[in-house]
């Protein structure tokens, strides 16, 4: 889909390609972005300054979706010009960490709640997009039976859109609106993909990262009698090793080995969980350089639209709007979903990241030797260091911010209520 929709010819990591804008995907994508985005989004843009500003619904409505879209610009321009990048952090996901301990059920699992979470996010996104045109054919209808009713003096009411965007040329005749109507639809659909694809693409990036910190945390934690049970692999003894306590696997592997080789192999075990460590930890440093204007954008972004929304969503409310109520909510659920999304998911690898320090502990670093317990103090040290994805520094995604920015909207929102209400 993001292929489709010109973000990048993204190459499954086993093919080993690494060109991002090959051969006529170029052409295609600037095609796309410049129809679609600099074209659909400018007269959507444009609408709110020079449109109608008597119908109150109708602007607030078309502010949102301008707001939305026109921050959105950044988080495009990320993709197309910091498409390696991004490409190179999803194949460490996607490849390189199998080159250590994983966990498939949990990698499944996390899966799945990828998916959950896409389509959650997605299914709202539609109803906003689908109540928005239902009730733009709605009001035609509407429109078409009013005009029918008047005679050849009067004046013919003006004709409206489903979405609120500005046309620079007439519309109101029938082969005209059609062929208009279609256009909008198409490029709400087109640009509406992108916000949805971008959003859950990255929330999706940003789980399967906290993963594998969960994993990292069980492989920490596992060393130790991974070791002793491939070293006692085939052994006529191993049976001894079950229900013991870690201090007696020790003393049976060292009946079995010599202690250098015992040794050997709790170092080359250890080193390859603290090769995990560093690997992930340079993925999440290089994925928060990359987007954090792009989770900036989101924390603007949101705070603006869901203020407007909510502003919508009580005018629709004591008007009784069915059409535009369902409308309005849908986009609005879409809003928190879109900013909870990147918000929870990045609390959740803050947590993650921390906790390997203490799978450390939980761990049964007492039965090593000084040497390598000094090397696992260093991984404690590093892990207490909170690893965050920060939106340009001004501040970190997690479940504070998400809180404190639905406040932030709250209290916009108050304050223009009141302001409509004197």
């Amino acid at each position: 889909m993001l292929r489709f929709l010109g973000l990048g010819w993204w190459h499954h990591p086993d093919e080993g390609d690494t060109r991002n804008f090959p051969g006529w995907y170029l052409p295609y994508s600037i095609l796309t972005q410049v129809v679609w985005v600099a074209g659909f989004v400018g007269l959507e843009t444009i609408d709110p300054f020079i449109g109608s500003k008597e119908d109150v619904d109708r602007f607030m409505f078309s502010l949102s979706f301008v707001i939305t879209h026109d921050l959105t610009l950044i988080k495009l321009y990320l993709f197309f010009f910091r498409n390696k990048e991004i490409q190179d952090i999803a194949r460490t996901i996607e490849i390189e960490v199998y080159d250590y301990y994983q966990n498939k059920d949990k990698i499944i699992s996390t899966i799945r709640i990828t998916k959950i979470m896409t389509s959650s996010f997605v299914f709202f996104g539609w109803m906003a997009i689908a109540c928005s045109n239902l009730n733009g054919a709605f009001q035609d209808f509407k429109w078409r039976a009013a005009v029918k009713q008047l005679t050849e003096n009067e004046t013919r009411p003006e004709r409206t859109l489903a979405q609120p965007i500005y046309i620079p040329w007439n519309f109101q005749g029938e082969g005209s609106y059609v062929a208009t109507f279609i256009l909008e639809a198409a490029g709400l659909l087109w640009t509406g993909h992108i916000v949805m694809f971008i959003d859950t693409f990255i929330g999706s990036v940003i789980l399967h990262m906290s993963n594998q910190f969960s994993i990292l945390q069980e492989a920490f934690e596992t060393f130790i009698d991974r070791v002793a049970e491939e070293l006692m692999n085939g052994n006529p003894q191993k049976a001894l090793l079950q229900g013991v306590s870690i201090d007696d696997v020790i003393i049976v592997l060292k009946s079995h080995y010599h202690e250098k080789d015992i040794e050997d192999a709790l170092e080359s075990k250890m080193l390859s969980c603290i090769k995990q460590h560093q690997l992930l930890i340079r993925c999440v440093e290089k994925f928060s350089r990359t987007y954090s204007y792009g989770f900036l954008t989101q924390l603007l972004s949101s705070m603006a639209a869901i203020c407007v929304v909510m502003v919508q969503v009580s005018n629709d409310a004591s008007s009784f709007k069915s059409i535009s109520l369902a409308t309005s909510l849908a986009f609005f659920f879409a809003m928190i979903i879109q900013l909870a999304i990147q918000c929870i998911t990045g609390n959740e690898l803050t947590l993650q990241a921390r906790g390997v320090a203490d799978a450390v502990g939980r761990s049964s670093w007492h039965v090593l030797p000084p040497r390598l317990r000094r090397a696992l103090a260093l991984v404690v040290l590093r892990a207490q260091r909170p690893l965050t994805l920060s939106a340009a520094g001004f501040a970190n995604m997690n479940i504070a911010c998400f809180l404190s920015i639905v406040k932030a909207a709250y209290s916009y929102y108050a304050v223009l209520s009141q302001q409509k209400q004197t």
